[in-house]
């Protein structure tokens, strides 16, 4: 009797293990490109790959991606590679979960994801990411909407959650950035672009609204302290500024000074004193 179960047990191993492999060697990676191609064109994104595998246990690898929105071309995303995997969250909560790790620009990521449906993979309605050492000067979708090339190595965190209609309802961000530039839409005091050595900014993301609860840049040339409100427009650089904090100029001579900054992204107006 103990022969027999310990048997079968072994005829269900080995069915399992062949059914993995077959699972893998005959993966249909042609026609799951195809679907998952069509499945983010119905949400108006682009996606390109050149390559694409079985990832084990429910998931997908893809090399070289590129998303980039139908309506506005330029606005695209590169990740060198990704996995994804499906979670069983799915099965016991609303929507379908999956978690990621990846490469991109020059660093890496990890986090998870929720979307409503399959059937529906965009906006999501959950994401929780994880980021470090992205190189923000290979970050094509910053430079194309600001319209300034931001240098420096990004590491954080960022996590939201949306309401029905996909637009963000609460969420927290938090990005620590190492020997960066930032480009001044307009010359102040002389100044066209900040250099800083460290840079911190941790943002809470509302319904209406972003509060900045930390713009902290040091560096050689100029230590700046913001905080404030930024109202988000559909097109970003004409998000509306709502900031204050004092500005430092390093040199010889310090000079601490309060300043206001009202306007927009792309058109900041700078008040101090």
């Amino acid at each position: 009797m103990n022969f027999l179960r310990k048997k079968t047990l072994w005829y269900i191993i080995y069915g399992i293990i062949i059914t993995v492999l077959f699972l893998y060697l005959l993966f249909p990676g042609e026609l799951v490109r195809s679907r998952l191609q069509g499945f983010f064109q119905s949400a108006g994104y682009s996606v390109k790959l050149s390559a694409l595998r079985a990832s084990f246990p429910l998931g997908l690898k893809l090399k070289d991606v590129s998303i980039n929105p139908v309506a506005r071309p330029g606005r695209f995303l590169q990740i060198r590679a990704i996995d994804v995997q499906y979670s069983l969250l799915g099965f016991i909560r609303k929507g379908a979960y999956f978690s990621l790790s990846g490469k991109a620009y020059e660093g890496s990521f990890s986090g998870n994801i929720a979307i409503p449906s399959l059937k529906k993979p965009y906006p999501p309605s959950e994401a929780k990411l994880n980021f470090k050492n992205l190189d923000l000067l290979k970050f094509a979708l910053i430079s194309n909407e600001l319209g300034r090339q931001i240098a420096g190595k990004a590491s954080g965190t960022l996590n939201y959650s949306t309401d029905g209609a996909g637009k963000i309802k609460a969420g927290a961000l938090k990005i620590s950035i190492a020997g960066g530039t930032f480009p001044l839409a307009q010359p102040f005091l002389g100044i066209d672009k900040i250099d800083f050595t460290t840079g911190e900014i941790q943002a809470v993301l509302q319904s209406e609204s972003i509060s900045l609860e930390l713009l902290e840049l040091s560096g050689g040339q100029i230590n700046c302290s913001l905080t404030g409100n930024i109202i988000p427009a559909d097109i970003l650089t004409q998000s509306r500024l709502d900031l204050s904090g004092t500005m430092e100029i390093v040199g010889k001579d310090k000079v601490k000074m309060k300043v206001v900054i009202g306007g927009t992204l792309s058109n900041p107006v700078f008040k101090y004193n």
